[in-house]
């Protein structure tokens, strides 16, 4: 997309994909009205903890939020308290420079649902040496990094049971009957450390009166000791299965009201697109913008370009992985020549099937792998459910100590292989048909070793940093000194490679990266600690204030994806 097609979107909300920044009455208007969304509906607002799970764009964030309207609305519903916690990553670097960054965290998680609060029900703690403007400063700073020791009565006053009082106040104040914490962002997944503490804080926080909800990722959502799921919370896949019947209703109406007067696109490309979503609300609604503003020629051209566009842009992100945890890097990269060998072992059994009987031909997108038992290729799994390209069904028994895992991969990487065709041309009606028709309800059975080398195997080990004294290799990851000098061994922050990331680097056009690349601007830390950005990138010709807005907002975007 170019610039202008960029700049022309500014205003409008039909094409956004973040429910964050969608007006409430709007969000709430664009809700699917179907079984699958009042189902999730229900388990938000049911008693009990619960646990919604899935990858970027699922749409938990509009779950919630939509969730948390009905009961401002309707006071027979429970008593509601939004959190976000989307800016955790900006504690990160305590873990490596101080020594209470456990107790700084937990406060800054019972900090923010105390200040929701006094935002919402104008109730806060009483008899405290602090007040809420206190309160606001310690959450600014701590997301600062600018920890002082003026902060640490507040560390020291702030505990689970006297922000369960005040919710229980809140609930006496609005005379309702419970109250429901949703805490979006929960997923943690790049500091190992504040995702243990918060899910205990989440287990204790509990009650028969306050029902806590927390938005996590599948596959690497790594919840401690202490926390059990199934026990603790019920986790609620709001992830959708593309191969159940109901799917593709789902996502149409998902769009039926969102789009009512902008939507023109032809019946079977709106359903390969559909399907190339792969149950991702927010990719679906990026699909459609993608194929309505392409200068393609004829259908053909605008699809292909699109789902080639959109492999790209998974792909890229997927590797990003490696930027947030450069440790697992060996991890992620098996991952990817795992999943291109699953598309191409796809691609042979169904053209061999096309070819056999093409009038009979029933596609095949399961794949079943039963020796996934070493904790290293759990994680080299979990790494692609997490990112949304694998897909895993519910595992079957085959005996003691075999379990056959089921995956389906990533449909637009399925169509942009050309997987259920052979010819290199393009029927959408017939590719839409062969799609949305039942799959083989066996799966393509496969070992890990006949998916990935024995060189590929081997090579799976922790990409560890060495010691900055001596140089010796560390010997694992919760390494704390070297065992060679002594000297205490220091962790990369995720936070700070985000911040050092160069401004060029950054998925932008070409006519951004110029604009940059005329300012004072270098890497994501100077916009972000800019007062005045959209002023800066005003000063390069051509560049108006809207269009100097968009530029900003694209990487305040980059920096939330990374950070989250």
């Amino acid at each position: 997309m170019d610039d202008q097609l960029d700049f022309n979107y500014l205003d409008s909300f039909e094409f956004e994909e973040r429910a964050d920044y969608i007006p409430e009455k709007m969000l709430v208007s664009w809700s699917p009205k179907n079984k699958h969304f009042f189902d999730v509906q229900k388990k938000l607002l049911q008693v009990g903890a619960k646990l919604l799970v899935g990858p970027r764009g699922a749409g938990k964030t509009h779950y919630m939020r939509h969730a948390y309207s009905d009961c401002k609305q309707n006071t027979s519903l429970p008593l509601p308290l939004y959190v976000s916690f989307n800016h955790y990553l900006r504690l990160e670097t305590y873990l490596h420079e101080t020594s209470n960054a456990i107790d700084i965290f937990h406060s800054w998680v019972l900090a923010k649902i105390i200040r929701s609060c006094h935002e919402e029900y104008g109730v806060f703690l009483q008899g405290e040496v602090f007040n809420i403007e206190d309160l606001n400063s310690f959450i600014s700073d701590i997301e600062k990094q600018q920890y002082k020791e003026t902060h640490n009565p507040i560390i020291a006053s702030l505990n689970i049971e006297k922000t369960q009082l005040l919710i229980e106040e809140c609930i006496s104040k609005k005379n309702r009957k419970r109250a429901v914490l949703f805490l979006d962002d929960a997923a943690l997944t790049l500091t190992k450390e504040y995702m243990v503490e918060f899910f205990d804080i989440f287990r204790s926080i509990k009650t028969s009166r306050i029902s806590p909800k927390a938005s996590v990722y599948p596959g690497t959502t790594q919840f401690g000791p202490r926390f059990h799921v199934g026990q603790d919370a019920e986790p609620v896949m709001i992830w959708q299965d593309v191969e159940q019947p109901e799917y593709t209703q789902f996502m149409n109406d998902l769009v039926l009201e969102r789009f009512s007067a902008n939507f023109n696109i032809e019946q079977d490309i709106n359903k390969l697109l559909i399907y190339a979503s792969f149950g991702i609300p927010r990719a679906y609604i990026n699909l459609i913008r993608a194929y309505q503003d392409s200068k393609g020629r004829n259908k053909q051209s605008k699809f292909n370009y699109v789902i080639e566009t959109r492999c790209k842009y998974l792909y890229d992100e997927y590797l990003s992985i490696i930027d947030k945890l450069p440790q697992y890097e060996t991890y992620i990269t098996a991952g990817w020549t795992l999943f291109t060998k699953i598309i191409s072992e796809l691609k042979e059994l169904n053209h061999v099937n096309i070819r056999k009987n093409k009038d009979l031909y029933k596609k095949t997108v399961l794949v079943g792998i039963d020796d996934l038992n070493q904790e290293k290729m759990e994680r080299v799994i979990s790494f692609l459910i997490e990112a949304g390209i694998l897909y895993e069904i519910n595992s079957t028994s085959h005996g003691v100590d075999r379990k056959l895992r089921r995956f389906i991969p990533h449909y637009a990487y399925l169509m942009n292989e050309k997987v259920f065709t052979l010819s290199k041309g393009f029927n959408a009606a017939q590719l839409a048909s062969i799609i949305s028709s039942n799959s083989e309800k066996h799966p393509l059975r496969k070992k890990i070793s006949t998916l990935l080398t024995k060189e590929n195997i081997e090579s799976i080990s922790l990409t560890l940093p060495s010691c900055s004294n001596c140089g010796a290799r560390r010997l694992s990851d919760n390494q704390k000194f070297c065992h060679e000098c002594g000297t205490q061994l220091i962790d990369e922050s995720s936070f700070r490679i985000c911040m050092r990331k160069s401004l060029l680097e950054l998925p932008l056009t070409d006519f951004q990266k110029k604009v940059i690349s005329q300012t004072k601007f270098v890497t994501v830390e100077d916009v972000i600690s800019s007062k005045n950005t959209a002023a800066e990138f005003m000063k390069v010709k051509r560049v108006a204030q809207k269009r100097a807005g968009l530029i900003s907002a694209k990487i305040n975007a980059w920096v939330n994806e990374f950070l989250v």
